[in-house]
């Protein structure tokens, strides 16, 4: 039921202002304190560690940008940011990380276990106040926590209609998670949460042109916010694979080695289709293709799937499994693919349909809705 994705949910139209916005209104000018620069002290004794690293995830890869020797559990990071961002502190080689939004002030980070229920972070207003967002919407993930069970038990008994229910159920819950996220960040214009939340959840759905109304809505104080220019960032990229536009050409290697190039498919009707084996939705929608390829293919349709996998015997493994007869590529670097990075892709399953002449024709059909959309286009 859940799409997978870097980061994010889905999203309702952008709200741009609020009754109370003056009053209540979050900025980052007043959560600002006169600390030059940012102190986090933190302290971890008890558990095993020796070095600690100031990380960020870069288009998937960790980047340590500070380190700092564990004594008795204790470290400290220090520096200056221009205006408030994510940041995650790493341990030696393992999995386990804390992640903050550091801001120029004195932070400090303390906790019996690397577990995140278990840290506790104080001096950063502005991570308080995205806590304090996230705590918001606790409601509604139980809610769909407990949909999820149902839903897999209706499935074990292959109860079709409490499936169908459910579903309808957890849109109606999405909706309202929506509006809280989309009312929040149109009441908090000035601070730099606004446009983070809005990354984290607004650009895998929006057009270029609702995130430069979004954009509009941002207070100038906050202009130069990391958040803002991946967003600017995000609509420029847009641009260039909304309908209408020409689909932008590569070449990457299928699992032989060979290089396949996105012209070569000209003169077919051609869906890109964005998966990996990892995304559980993206295999649940594998047999939906397969269905789809089975009946258009001989009369001009064709598939090129384009895998986010990091581990090719899993890809091919997946392929075989799911039984995906065409074109496959793959650079084997998961979200850092180079023609996901070309795309925009930061949620899959993701597809583009293209025309003959490689213009894009329609994104992200998926179930009845890519049945549909080729009934029609080789009906006419």
């Amino acid at each position: 039921m859940k799409k997978i994705i870097i980061i994010g949910l889905t999203a309702l139209a952008f709200v741009s202002c609020s009754e109370n916005k003056e009053s209540d209104e979050l900025s980052d000018e007043n959560i600002a304190t006169e600390t030059k620069g940012y102190t986090i002290d933190c302290d971890f004794r008890g558990v095993d560690i020796s070095k600690a690293y100031l990380s960020q995830y870069v288009k998937g890869n960790w980047e340590h940008k500070d380190s700092a020797d564990v004594v008795e559990g204790k470290f400290s990071f220090t520096g200056e940011l221009e205006l408030p961002e994510v940041w995650y502190i790493k341990f030696d080689d393992k999995k386990a990380y804390v992640s903050l939004f550091i801001e120029n002030s004195k932070i400090s980070i303390s906790g019996a276990t690397l577990n995140r229920d278990s840290v506790t972070i104080l001096g950063s207003a502005i991570h308080d106040a995205l806590n304090k967002f996230n705590d918001g919407q606790e409601g509604f993930y139980n809610e769909i926590d407990k949909m999820e069970i149902d839903y897999m038990a209706a499935r074990e008994i292959e109860d079709t209609a409490t499936m169908n229910q459910i579903t309808l159920d957890y849109e109606v819950v999405s909706a309202r998670i929506n509006e809280y996220i989309v009312k929040y960040i149109g009441d908090n214009t000035s601070s730099v949460l606004a446009p983070y939340l809005a990354v984290s959840n607004l650009l895998n759905v929006f057009t270029a042109n609702q995130i430069d109304s979004t954009l509009t809505t941002f207070s100038k104080d906050i202009k130069d916010s990391k958040y803002i220019v991946v967003m600017q960032e995000k609509s420029a990229k847009m641009r260039t694979t909304e309908v209408g536009a020409v689909a932008p050409l590569f070449v990457q290697n299928n699992p032989e080695g060979n290089s396949i190039s996105l012209e070569s498919f000209r003169g077919d009707y051609l869906l890109i289709d964005f998966w990996a084996s990892w995304c559980g939705p993206c295999r649940k929608e594998n047999p939906n293709v397969v269905a789809a390829y089975n009946k258009y293919h001989a009369m001009g349709f064709d598939v090129l799937g384009v895998s986010l996998d990091d581990n090719g015997e899993k890809w091919l493994a997946a392929i075989d499994k799911d039984g995906l007869n065409w074109s496959h590529v793959s650079d084997l670097k998961g979200w850092a693919n180079e023609v996901g990075q070309l795309y925009g892709v930061n949620s899959i399953p993701h597809s583009i349909l293209l025309d003959k002449e490689g213009v894009i024709i329609a994104k992200n059909l998926r179930g009845e809705e890519l049945h549909e959309k080729l009934e029609e286009v080789f009906s006419k």
